[in-house]
């Protein structure tokens, strides 16, 4: 008997009651529901990576505290004068409820399944086995929309780093900007509006947004510069282009390899470049790790992640995955993050 031959007789047992006994509705709720939930949160680039400060247990809403100061130092005296320099401030973070809710056809997952794992006949598609990677299939495209909601946001998610709406344009950048306590006449970041052409592939150009972000950072927050984790983020494409200038930069390209190399942990002018799938394309955020800040309500009671054999009461050929959970982000000082695009995205 083939393979596939064998696959659909294991399928139509199951239709008609035969096989083993499986569980109808299994459902995994708080800690039982980490393996779950998790890699559909923690697998998104941005946040396997350690690129930003992440929060769990986070119920409803948390505070992120900032510490901020002028001249601490006066002139000595036998008396007390406090000088009231430091100011501790507050950022709120406030948790978005999703759910995710995918039903997927056994017959067109089993083989996937078997392929990639090398499962064996006896092996059905009501087995732990199977379970764990449906569950686990759907959380790795769930990662792959947490990453892009974190930046963009959207009209579900709410606001990301760089949007409320899922495009980076003006209304979108500018609503997330005021969201997170800035006025349109002042912004809480620092933009800086790159020349047209400041993301190409040329050399002059690719390597020039990255310098006018810099320099926009010089004087806008120059401190941030010294942070031990101050990064740049962009896109892939972004990316690809500043190093394809670097490969042809002087004729020779850099190592004078021209295109005939790899670029690992690129960097401008010594601060890393964290590319991030999530981010728009041409556009670039300079700040500190520690000042993105991203929350969500793993390890607590608010987290489940349910697998129901459709199939069997709805004459499907089913079976139905749903995870809810609560995600949120924050910027911790909006006032140390400069944020470099075109004018038709940033300006006025």
């Amino acid at each position: 008997m083939s393979y596939s031959r064998s696959l659909t007789r294991q399928r139509r047992e199951l239709a008609v009651g035969q096989g083993p006994t499986v569980t109808p509705d299994t459902t995994y709720a708080g800690v039982s529901a980490l393996p779950f939930v998790a890699p559909a949160l923690k697998l998104a680039s941005t946040l396997q990576n350690g690129w930003v400060r992440q929060i769990d247990g986070i119920q409803n809403k948390a505070v992120i505290s900032n510490l901020s100061s002028g001249d601490t130092i006066q002139a000595a005296n036998c008396d007390w004068a406090d000088g009231n320099d430091l100011i501790l401030g507050e950022r709120v973070l406030t948790l978005t409820d999703l759910a995710v809710m995918e039903a997927l056809c056994r017959g067109t997952i089993l083989p996937t399944w078997a392929g990639m794992t090398g499962a064996r006949e006896s092996m059905t598609a009501g087995s732990p086995e199977f379970v764990n990677f449906t569950m686990a299939t759907v959380a790795g495209y769930t990662a792959q929309g947490v990453e892009v909601a974190l930046w963009q946001g959207s009209a579900v998610y709410a606001t990301g780093f760089l949007s409320n709406d899922g495009t980076f344009d003006n209304a979108g950048y500018r609503a997330s900007i005021l969201a997170n306590g800035g006025t349109e006449a002042a912004p809480t970041t620092g933009e800086q509006i790159v020349t047209a052409g400041g993301f190409g592939a040329d050399i002059l150009t690719a390597l020039g947004a990255f310098n006018e972000t810099y320099t926009k950072a010089l004087s806008y927050c120059p401190a941030v510069l010294n942070r031990p984790d101050v990064a740049f983020y962009c896109s892939p494409k972004t990316a690809g282009s500043y190093m394809h200038a670097l490969s042809v930069a002087g004729g020779s390209g850099y190592n004078t390899s021209v295109t005939n190399q790899g670029f690992d942990n690129i960097q401008f002018l010594g601060i890393p470049i964290h590319v991030c799938p999530g981010i728009p394309n041409d556009a670039l955020v300079l700040t500190y790790e520690e000042n993105l800040v991203v929350g969500s309500n793993l390890n607590t009671d608010y987290t489940s992640a349910n697998y129901i054999d459709a199939w069997q009461f709805d004459g499907s050929d089913q079976v139905k995955i749903a995870m809810r959970f609560g995600l949120g982000c924050q910027v911790g000082i909006p006032t140390d993050v400069v944020v470099g695009a075109y004018d038709a995205v940033i300006g006025d």
